[in-house]
């Protein structure tokens, strides 16, 4: 969903980056916690300074004081957290269906996904919530293209004569 709206946003004209945090921790051994938020902190400092204003960053956000920290680490001076849901039946699906066949932590993954959908309506300074079930991610991706407008219109004015 957010790489159509990268895209989206892009083929308009407006300078933009992603960041996919559970891709920076993807490492053995873990880099920790305090390790990786440093790294994203240099990623989002570097895309600044390159002009990129508008960053996306993925992430899976277990509790408050992750959220918090990863927060922090970007160093923006505003931002819109979104916290994207879906039934726990349609989210064991669609990992089961996107990860490898016979793939040792497939049963891990499906249940933190689990524990995860039950405990991420607690989370809290999630500016909106947008369900995924039975949406194509265009759909998704509108719906958070309208939150970024509402929250900072600034940043995507040379969006305006996009068709979304």
């Amino acid at each position: 969903m957010l790489t159509a709206l990268h895209d989206r946003l892009g083929e308009a004209g407006v300078s933009n980056a992603m960041i996919e945090v559970d891709e920076l921790e993807c490492c053995y051994p873990p880099l920790g916690t305090e390790r990786a938020i440093a790294h994203v902190g240099m990623l989002c400092a570097s895309y600044r300074e390159a002009g990129y204003e508008l960053l996306f960053l993925t992430a899976t956000v277990e509790d408050d004081d992750y959220g918090r920290a990863l927060l922090a680490g970007t160093g923006a001076e505003g931002h819109l957290l979104a916290r994207l849901e879906a039934d726990q039946d349609t989210l064991r699906t669609r990992i089961i269906e996107r990860e490898p066949a016979g793939w040792a932590g497939l049963d891990e993954l499906v249940e933190a996904s689990q524990l995860l959908a039950g405990s991420m309506p607690s989370l809290g300074g999630v500016d909106v919530v947008l369900s995924t079930e039975g949406r194509d991610p265009e759909s998704v991706a509108d719906d958070l293209e309208a939150a970024l407008r509402e929250r900072c219109p600034a940043l995507l004015l040379s969006a305006q004569g996009s068709d979304h």
